[in-house]
């Protein structure tokens, strides 16, 4: 069912970013589905008044999917949105579906940042290929790494689950696996600890979409209850050798269980 489902999302998702959104909710989602996007109130109405305010405050706005995942029950759409003053989103999407319905949905947007720390683009780079079974093989071990590197930090894990010369999609990180060891080198050395808590994964070929938490001990003013979506592409030899994220504040503690 995994290119049925495929469909029916994005069918879905294109529909409801379209003057049709009302017929996108009342058509596709089931009904017990649950909104885990808190910008959307947690609910079919909180969604459609969000949906509703975004088309008529953009009116050329438009979506476009760039990268789709699936893996079971479980959709995952990297998404594009452009908006009116030439600012673009970047959006994470993960549905369930259950009996040709979308039952559930996750979600994170940031606006995509200009000002990069690495030449690549946010949205760029390989479709799963689905001839492989990299990430399946190499899951279980990759994320009990990153959380020997976060919670634990033991930095050198990060050597063993990523290449030296992993890429980096996301704005705020520079190229290569000191990129990311640099920060947490020095959050360790301030005394601070970040911590990752995953929620869930969607294993597709090469590509693993990992849901997590990130969180800091004490506080820190840029990582600090973080909704993530971690989306890697992983070698033969089982390590990570290109990173895409969306990565979203969480207001405040109260939300956390109904965004995961």
């Amino acid at each position: 069912m995994t290119i049925e489902n495929e469909q029916l999302a994005l069918n879905y998702y294109k529909t409801l970013y379209s003057p049709a959104y009302l017929t996108a909710i009342s058509t596709h989602l089931a009904a017990d589905y649950a909104e885990h996007q808190y910008t959307a109130g947690f609910s079919k109405a909180g969604l459609a008044e969000y949906v509703r305010t975004r088309l008529s405050q953009n009116p050329t706005h438009r979506v476009l999917v760039h990268k789709v995942l699936s893996d079971a029950d479980h959709v995952f759409l990297l998404v594009e949105e452009k908006l009116e003053h030439n600012v673009d989103v970047a959006r994470a999407e993960l549905f369930r579906i259950a009996g040709g319905k979308i039952a559930e949905h996750w979600g994170a947007h940031v606006i995509d940042e200009k000002n990069r720390k690495n030449p690549n683009g946010t949205f760029d780079g390989p479709q799963p290929d689905r001839t492989v079974h990299y990430a399946r093989e190499s899951a279980a071990r990759f994320e009990a790494l990153d959380r020997l590197g976060f919670d634990h930090q033991e930095l050198d894990s990060f050597h063993a689950s990523r290449t030296s010369d992993y890429k980096q999609h996301s704005p705020k990180g520079a190229d290569g696996l000191e990129g990311l060891v640099d920060i947490l080198r020095k959050m360790k050395a301030a005394g601070t600890k970040m911590i990752m808590q995953p929620k869930r994964a969607l294993i597709d070929g090469d590509f693993i979409m990992c849901h997590r938490l990130y969180d800091s001990n004490p506080p820190h003013p840029l990582v600090n209850r973080i909704n993530t979506f971690d989306l890697f592409r992983f070698n033969r030899e089982g390590k990570a050798v290109e990173h895409w994220d969306v990565m979203e504040d969480i207001p405040s503690p109260e939300m956390l269980p109904k965004i995961f």
